[in-house]
């Protein structure tokens, strides 16, 4: 790019001192044969008024960048003399013109970013390819953490913050959530279900241990009465337990379901008034964070996750990369068919954007500034020269061409005024 700039200001540096002696070649010669052939007085005009203005502008131009002819002329070089000034007034400009919260923001929702941002998520392939960049990049970040011992801080830090956490009300908002919209009933049926098959797993042995526990057993006929009819009665009792439960678990009316309510809601209400059961939690959650056992997990499942992470990434098809890939379809498709959390995302975007201006404006505008002036003249000369060097060699044309014509222009006028 640098190099066709350079080709580019060549050129047209070129033409412009071409035409220049063209017009000094054009001068020269009407004014020597001017007495032979007097029309010769309207190309002296043109050429004369032309090299005029093509050196005034070639003045000008030059001035911009250095001494013309290498002469101290004051107010010239301006560009390398005025530097830091110039710097200073481009970074306001920037800062007052460019870098306004209304104008930003006004871009931003012109160009309705929250939208195409999700339109962009729930593309498959953006989606896994965000999904495996954002993955393969965590073993890098999890080494940087490794190496300066940054995850021992965070799990200090993690730890601080667990003991602010009051089991009791955790508890209490996490049964009021179950409660709302009958919302334990999905969580618990495949726990009844489950309860139900280990029943039926368990049957012969929860059997024998009633037929063992049964009365009189030690009396030969009277034991074997007891115990028949207590195995009988814990058979019947499981099968209807085993019923019961298979029945609530495909069925959320059964009647089952309103004694799990109630006592759910009992519990929830025992967590917000019992003194007693939230200071038996604070003491679980204390114990639990100050035994050895606790640092010895938290270093455990630090390894766990970061080689599970590498064995995944490092196979064909990586699992996490097809979980967060649907995460992140789940999340565009999510904003796209919900105006409202768009519009919330969106306000608070705009509303980051303006605090970041308000508090980092002023630090945009110094890097402007510092940037240039860290520059050296030479560096910054060559910088402008290279992006408006050919359109100020266009300057000097159109000087010398435009000069020429209103050398023209006052010659005929004059005729006009003062025949000859």
């Amino acid at each position: 790019m640098t190099t066709s700039h350079n080709s580019r200001l060549k050129q047209m540096r070129i033409a412009a001192g071409g035409i220049l002696a063209v017009m000094a070649v054009l001068y020269i010669v009407s004014r020597s044969y001017q007495h032979q052939w007097p029309w010769l007085e309207w190309v002296r005009a043109f050429a004369e008024a032309g090299m005029v203005g093509g050196l005034a502008d070639w003045f000008a131009v030059t001035a911009l960048f250095r001494h013309p002819l290498g002469l101290p002329i004051p107010h010239t070089a301006v560009i390398p003399k005025e530097k830091d000034r110039i710097g200073a007034a481009l970074a306001q400009f920037v800062r007052g013109n460019f870098l306004t919260a209304n104008l930003i923001c006004k871009q931003a929702r012109d160009l309705k970013l929250v939208q195409r941002t999700a339109s962009w998520l729930t593309n498959t392939q953006q989606a896994q390819r965000l999904a495996g960049q954002t993955l393969h990049m965590l073993p890098t970040a999890f080494d940087a953490l490794e190496s300066n011992h940054t995850h021992k801080a965070l799990t200090s830090k993690l730890t601080e913050q667990l003991r602010t956490l009051e089991p009791h009300t955790i508890s209490s908002k996490l049964l009021a959530w179950m409660l709302a919209e009958n919302r334990y009933r999905q969580l618990l049926a495949p726990v009844l279900s489950q309860l139900a098959s280990a029943l039926t797993h368990h049957k012969e042995s929860i059997e024998t241990a009633a037929g063992n526990k049964a009365p009189l057993t030690k009396i030969p006929l009277l034991g074997r009465i007891s115990r028949a009819i207590a195995e009988d009665m814990s058979e019947r009792a499981t099968d209807s337990m085993q019923a019961k439960l298979l029945a609530a678990s495909e069925d959320h009316t059964e009647p089952l379901w309103d004694i799990i309510y109630q006592q759910l809601l009992k519990t929830k209400e025992h967590c917000e008034n019992n003194t007693d059961l939230r200071q038996q939690l604070e003491n679980i959650r204390d114990e639990w964070l100050e035994h050895p056992q606790h640092g010895e997990l938290t270093t455990r499942l630090w390894h766990q996750i970061r080689e599970s992470l590498d064995q995944d990434l490092a196979s064909e098809n990586p699992k996490a990369v097809q979980h967060l890939t649907a995460i992140i379809i789940a999340a565009g498709s999510s904003i796209e068919q919900n105006p409202d959390l768009a519009q919330k995302i969106e306000l608070t975007l705009l509303d980051g954007i303006e605090q970041i201006l308000e508090k980092h404006g002023g630090h945009i505008e110094a890097m402007i500034r510092e940037t240039i002036e860290e520059w050296d003249a030479q560096t910054l000369m060559e910088k402008l020269e290279h992006q408006v060097g050919p359109d100020l060699q266009f300057i000097r044309i159109n000087g010398t061409l435009i000069g020429g014509l209103v050398g023209v222009t006052l010659h005929a006028i004059g005729q006009l005024i003062w025949p000859s």
